[in-house]
């Protein structure tokens, strides 16, 4: 599953357009594919497990947990330098660049009116932005707010609303495939989602959010040596921290693969898959394979050949689904772990309610049957 969800990934060309970021357009792309893909899958992985597989037998317990599909020597190298290095290079790159010239405080002024209904300020229009691109960059990003309420907030709004790039790009490739109704169902579901989340936490939320008071710098020319400097210091420091995190997510995942516990959870789920959702049985597949990254799971729905209806419901869930898991951890070290064991809960819950709402609408109108 793990190779083939790869597979699909690498060989689609997307809608570059979906991508305005630098992280979405070079990095997300073609960067993250050329260190994870051509680098860590195509020479690392099966070098290790060549040297793994002289100690412990292929298929054993010991090959599956240190080399196999979620190996804590493959798997974790995989996505600490192949996806998170690149991703949080570009982001902290693009931050200090923004800082370097000034032009950060503005676009926090501009956007500061619009995001007052939702218990933000300007400030937060960064993290929402980065977001787009990697949501365990636009996490880490909400550092830069001002209180405890704004930070939760803007979490639970990324985590369960905003899109990767990676998976916009694969939603928007599949959505092109059918009719434009449900593209736009889609981004009007979406925005609904969003704008009602927000407001409904700047309602239930205790606390108190705080007002922007900024001063607007002279826009300059960025310092290189500056630029270079931040950069290098805050990649270094968010490395350090979250490898432990990644080590502990990826034996875990490894664990439940060697026991069987991940078939269990993916036949579990085939029921409420089709009888709710009105999808194929073996999307299940998908939903599970999205906890690992979310562009997985979207991937995952090329093979199935669904309609346009169903693709809007797959969509719509998968969208709102829990976190991946490079997200999840970086969540559980920024808001901590009970904050995490609700953000799953809540989002799954919501993801699936409402997959099966626009499932049952659907079928009231005739458009799914």
């Amino acid at each position: 599953i793990h190779l083939k969800w790869r597979t699909v990934v690498s060989s689609l060309k997307l809608d570059q357009s979906m991508a305005g970021l630098p992280s979405g357009i070079f990095i997300a792309n073609n960067l993250v594919g050329f260190l994870q893909g051509t680098i860590m899958q195509g020479h690392y992985d099966p070098f290790v497990q060549g040297l793994v597989a002289q100690v412990f037998a292929r298929g054993s317990v010991g090959f599956e947990v240190l080399a196999g599909q979620f190996g804590l020597l493959t798997l974790t190298p995989a996505t600490l330098l192949g996806v998170i290095l690149p991703l949080v290079t570009g982001f902290y790159l693009l931050l200090s660049l923004l800082e370097d010239t000034g032009y950060l405080p503005r676009i926090a002024a501009l956007t500061d009116r619009s995001l007052t209904a939702m218990g933000l300020n300007g400030r937060a229009v960064i993290p929402l932005i980065l977001g787009l691109g990697c949501v365990t960059m636009g996490t880490l990003t909400t550092r830069i707010l001002g209180s405890r309420r704004e930070r939760f907030i803007a979490t639970t709004l990324m985590a369960v609303a905003v899109p990767c790039s990676a998976q916009l790009g694969i939603v928007a490739a599949l959505m092109a495939t059918t009719q434009p109704i449900y593209t736009v169902a889609y981004f009007i579901i979406l925005l609904a989602v969003f704008v009602a989340l927000g407001t409904a936490l700047n309602k239930l939320v205790p606390g108190e959010s705080t007002s922007l008071f900024i001063d607007l710098p002279t826009l300059r020319w960025p310092r290189l040596d500056n630029v270079a400097r931040k950069t290098g210091i805050k990649v270094w420091n968010f490395m350090r921290e979250v490898a432990v995190f990644f080590v502990g997510g990826t034996l875990f995942l490894g664990l439940l693969k060697v026991t069987g516990a991940l078939d269990f959870i993916i036949r579990a789920a085939r029921p409420l898959v089709s009888g709710w959702l009105g999808l194929p049985p073996q999307t299940a597949t998908a939903f599970v394979m999205g906890l690992i990254r979310r562009d997985f799971g979207a991937a995952g729905f090329f093979s199935m050949h669904l309609s346009g209806p169903q693709l809007l419901v797959a969509m719509v869930t998968i969208t709102l689904f829990v976190p991946c898991m490079a997200s999840a951890l970086v969540v559980l070290k920024e808001r901590g772990w009970r904050y995490l064991a609700g953000l799953f809960a809540s989002s799954l819950g919501f993801a699936f309610l409402l997959g099966g709402i626009v499932h049952q609408v659907l079928r009231l109108f005739g458009g799914m049957r």
